[in-house]
């Protein structure tokens, strides 16, 4: 593009990795991702520095910066929905882990559910949300032999789920942004509840709103949960509203430096 200056910013001690850094963040902050790549505007780079410095930018995560891929069609055999329960961590419990992931498809069949040991040792299991105690994880599948399970059964479809930005982050998995339909983002699922634009509801909320169903009763079930956010994206499907994406919204971007 004629607005991006393919020498800037060059000055003495400024190296590739600087301006890599300083190139993904401008570009993802202003939602360019999709019109440009670093090869565009730096073609001397090899692939692996871009790779290299792409995911330190990106907190460790896989990227990738083919910018517009191939959708699969958007259709019942391509989706599921997903829900995870964290346990805490580290001083206090503070650093969520994930305790259990849970995945169904779009009839609502359990395709995965598992507990999941943390890497860090567990100081708070959150029982009375997570459900999770400690016989659970005492024999439970370690993170990392999990985590390719999960991804195995979440590439390639469009995940279903309430406020899946922190589930993501307990996978350290990051989707493309449009094979994501987050029920805590739509607009149309909102109107059906009654409840204002601006207002972010709860799962629980919502489903109560329009079903009339009362989940999370105790502590939270991550197959039950899952199952009313397929509930509730079946509700609207049809006209799910182009405004729901977390990933294209500077609500989620705030939410995740927080």
């Amino acid at each position: 593009s004629s607005g991006i200056n393919a020498e800037w910013p060059l000055r003495p001690g400024v190296d590739d990795s600087f301006r890599l850094h300083f190139l993904f963040y401008l570009l993802r902050t202003l939602k360019l991702m999709a019109d440009f790549t670093p090869h565009q505007i730096y073609p001397h780079l090899t692939a692996a520095m871009v790779q290299s410095v792409g995911e330190a930018s990106n907190g460790g995560k896989e990227i990738t910066t083919t910018s517009k891929p191939i959708l699969p069609p958007c259709k019942p055999d391509n989706i599921v929905s997903l829900d995870c329960e964290m346990v805490g961590c580290g001083s206090k419990g503070r650093i969520s882990a994930l305790g259990r992931c849970s995945i169904v498809n779009y009839c609502g069949d359990i395709v995965y559910d598992s507990y999941v040991k943390p890497v860090l040792p567990v100081t708070d299991y959150r029982t009375k949300w997570s459900g999770i105690r400690r016989k659970h994880l005492s024999n439970a599948m370690p993170f990392s032999e999990a985590r390719k399970l999960i991804k195995r059964h979440l590439s390639g479809k469009y995940i279903i789920g309430h406020d899946l930005k922190n589930d993501f982050s307990a996978l350290k998995f990051t989707p493309h942004p449009l094979l994501v339909k987050d029920t805590s983002k739509c607009i149309a699922l909102r109107h059906t509840a009654g409840l204002p634009d601006h207002q972010k509801p709860s799962l629980r909320t919502l489903t109560s709103q329009i079903f009339g169903k009362v989940i999370q009763t105790a502590s939270h079930c991550s197959v039950e949960d899952a199952k009313a956010a397929l509930m509730l994206y079946k509700k609207v499907e049809d006209h799910w509203d182009k405004k729901t994406n977390p990933f294209l919204t500077d609500t989620y971007w705030n939410d995740v430096k927080k």
